[in-house]
Parts: structure tokens; C-alpha cells; sequence
């Protein structure tokens, strides 16, 4: 652990403040610089499916043994029902329904 005076200097060489040199998550700073890093265009290519799959094997696997009409109709539904209610075009209510599914699975609803 760097003493204050340390911590001075490496505030100052990486232009922050010392809130935010104690508060620094490494991990989440650095996926950040790398989404910020690539353009709309590059993301538009990426197979996000394919590349997510190596981590979460499921998302390669899923749609054999799934039944995703079963699925589908509440789900785009429930998208719809989004876009009409709050005005969000498609891509932002599907990330709020995307959150939403997130926060019922970690159990905060």
C-alpha cells in the first residue's frame, strides 16, 4: 500500500484525484476504455454470441434444446410494451428488459 505521499504522486502522474485513485476498480476502468475503444461500426460486426459463448458455453448450445417460440411472444411483448409506455427505441428496451431479467436473477426484485 502506497503512504499519502505516494499516493500524491501517482495522482498527480495519472492526472486524478486521490478519490479517484482509492476508488480505481482496475477491472471495470479497463473494460470501459475498451468498449469506448471500438467504434459502433467494429461493434456492429462483432458476433457478440459467439464471442460471449466462450466464456458462457450455454449461449452456443441453448437454441438446440430450448423451445424459443415458446419464448418469443412474451418476450417481444414485454419489449413492446417498453417502447410504447416509455418511448425507448428497440436497442434501449431491450437492455432495460436485459437489466431488469439481471436484477430479478441477483435477487434485488
Amino acid at each position: 500500500m502506497p503512504d499519502i505521499r505516494q499516493s500524491k504522486r501517482l495522482a498527480v502522474l495519472y492526472h486524478i484525484t486521490l478519490d479517484e485513485l482509492v476508488e480505481y476498480d482496475f477491472d471495470e476502468q479497463q473494460a470501459r476504455e475498451m468498449i469506448d475503444s471500438v467504434s459502433e461500426e467494429a461493434q456492429a460486426k462483432i458476433d457478440w454470441n459467439r464471442v460471449w459463448s466462450k466464456k458462457y458455453p450455454v449461449l452456443a448450445t441453448y437454441h438446440k434444446t430450448v423451445r424459443i417460440d415458446d419464448y418469443a411472444p412474451q418476450l417481444r411483448e414485454m419489449l413492446t410494451q417498453l417502447q410504447v409506455e416509455y418511448g425507448y427505441n428497440t436497442t434501449d428496451a431491450l437492455l432495460v428488459l436485459k437489466d431488469i431479467l439481471a436484477r430479478v436473477w441477483k435477487g434485488q426484485m
